[in-house]
């Protein structure tokens, strides 16, 4: 043992500890856990003791479902979203001062649908609310979710589209009462503005990952899962989440500029109509999965898949219908139910028969019955821990199915907290209060992971934490199901089994000797027994990744 270790002492480790006060590190690992007293003999003359002056201290928080790139990216575009616009005429204000220092290609990010009123069906927005903006270039913003588009006419004339634009699978081009473009895009249809768009340079990708890594680390996340980079991110977004951006994440690792842990999930096809074949060739190209080892900073080893869209668009497929009496669908590849059922077994079992774990975006009740039934016919696949993104409902029984399959769930209960009741118009009451049963997934036996999906919400494990805990909505706020986790279950849910998803729960994940020394000192001591929401004002102090100190200090 090296005679530089640091002892860290007069700390609190609880919720994970209820009874040690003192940690030591050597090099990148940890190496003792305990009391002060236990440790002391640790210290040489030449070692470093660090007092943590009575604060909590705890494991790096992996955000398991964050698209650190897109998070980055979004920040060179006009931030429209309701806490910076709350009106159109403020949402032209912002877009006119961004395309003034930004020639070119308008971007912006974080309109939500519902709150202005548009002139297009049932009082969407179109093209014609951004007229007032008089900017005479393109305009392409996306919604909070990611799942919409909403384009000014010379966005539309450079895709191209027209009356006569047939709808891509998996997506909608939203008309009029004449069959005329309105301007908002759905799912998969964002594709086909994203691709006429220029392309980011190199300079431009590194900024955006470095951009989000500097808010990461600030916010004492130390690793997380980038949910779908490759040539289906052309539906995401401003659509140039490439694969590139590997090479990007790499590099910075390479020049020991990343500071942080990244698994990489690849996605092929994107929104919708991903087929076998979009699988299969993105796959072979790649080539195979790559292999995870102790202290990799980036690793690429899953695969995205987009089963269905969300309940906002209508594009989540229901056991129950929709206020539209439709029920949605799959979004996959196939000209009816039994053709999309049979390419979502086919991408599982291929990707699963190759090694790689499956991560599928599904949000409605059917398409988990489905993915439960893939999981069910590919039981050697259950070593891979595949999992479930979003899972807003999920049938009882199907609980007990994809536990006892090994099948993971990773949510997002911020986003629950902030939609609310929004979507009670479009679902209706009964399904919107029953999202997200939290406490019934547990009890089902299921590895749960909780997640951001940054930047749809903040990346801020603060509030992941306190809206898992507590069930309330931004707008209701005393509302409760019973359904919340309790502070050690959802603390564990962003560490330990985050990183149980990722394979990764023998060396990071918790404050334990031997494993690696990835940890937050936070500036005071929290109180994990009380509101849940006071936990929120406690700021990381000094942000370890690999007993390197990368944010802050003490």
């Amino acid at each position: 043992m090296s005679a530089e270790i640091k002892v860290f002492k007069n700390a609190s480790l609880k919720p994970f500890d209820q009874h040690s006060d003192a940690f030591a590190v050597n090099g990148q690992d940890l190496v003792a856990v305990g009391s002060w007293s236990e440790l002391q003999n640790l210290v040489t003359s030449q070692s470093q003791v660090i007092d943590c002056e009575g604060a909590t201290v705890i494991p790096g928080i992996e955000d398991s479902h964050l698209h650190g790139y897109m998070l980055g990216r979004q920040l060179s575009g006009a931030n429209i979203s309701p806490e910076h616009c709350a009106d159109l005429a403020a949402i032209h204000r912002k877009l006119k001062e961004h395309a003034s220092l930004n020639p070119g290609w308008v971007r912006g990010f974080g309109w939500v649908s519902g709150l202005i009123e548009g002139t297009g069906p049932k009082a969407t927005l179109t093209y014609t609310e951004l007229e007032g903006a008089q900017i005479n270039e393109p305009i392409i913003l996306t919604d909070f979710s990611g799942h919409q588009a909403w384009c000014n006419k010379k966005a539309l004339d450079a895709a191209g589209i027209t009356a006569n634009t047939e709808d891509p699978a998996g997506g909608q081009i939203v008309r009029n009462s004449l069959g005329e473009p309105t301007g908002l895009l759905l799912e998969s249809a964002v594709k086909l503005v994203t691709q006429v768009m220029p392309r980011p340079s190199r300079s431009e990708l590194t900024n955006a990952v470095i951009r989000a890594r500097d808010i990461l680390l600030a916010n004492g996340i130390t690793s997380y899962t980038d949910p779908g980079l490759g040539p289906g991110a052309a539906s995401l977004d401003d659509g140039t989440a490439s694969l590139e951006v590997i090479d990007v994440y790499k590099q910075l690792a390479k020049d020991s500029e990343l500071n942080l842990r990244i698994e990489v999930m690849l996605l092929f096809g994107g929104l919708g109509g991903t087929s076998l074949a979009d699988v299969t060739t993105g796959l072979k190209e790649f080539g195979p999965p790559e292999m995870r080892s102790k202290g990799y900073q980036v690793t690429v080893s899953q695969l995205k898949v987009f089963a269905d869209g969300i309940p906002r668009s209508r594009t989540s497929w229901m056991s129950e219908p929709y206020d539209t009496h439709t029920h949605g669908s799959l979004t996959l590849a196939g000209s009816n139910e039994k053709e999309q059922v049979e390419t979502l077994n086919s991408i599982y079992a291929h990707a699963t028969t190759q090694g790689w774990q499956v991560g599928i975006h599904a949000t409605g009740d059917e398409t988990i019955s489905a993915i439960a039934d893939a999981a069910e016919q590919n039981p050697a696949a259950s070593k891979l821990r595949n999992y479930v993104i979003h899972a807003d409902l999920v049938k009882s029984e199907d609980m007990i199915r994809l536990g006892n399959s090994g099948v993971c769930v990773n949510v997002q209960p911020g986003i629950r907290r902030m939609v609310g009741r929004a979507v009670e118009p479009i679902i209706g009451r009964e399904r919107t209060m029953r999202r997200l049963r939290l406490r019934e997934m547990k009890e089902a036996g299921i590895n749960l992971a909780l997640s951001s999906d940054a930047p749809v919400t903040p990346a801020d494990w603060r509030v992941i934490f306190a809206s898992a805990v507590d069930r309330g909505f931004i707008t209701e706020p005393d509302f409760d199901d019973g359904q919340g986790l309790s502070a050690l279950e959802a603390m564990h849910a962003l560490t330990t089994t985050a990183a149980y998803q990722s394979h990764s729960e023998q060396w990071r994940g918790s404050m334990t000797p031997g494993k690696v020394a990835d940890f937050v000192v936070l500036d005071r001591l929290v109180d994990w027994d009380g509101d849940p929401w006071q936990v929120t004002k406690a700021k990381p102090r000094a942000v370890f990744v690999g007993g390197k100190l990368v944010h802050g200090g003490i």
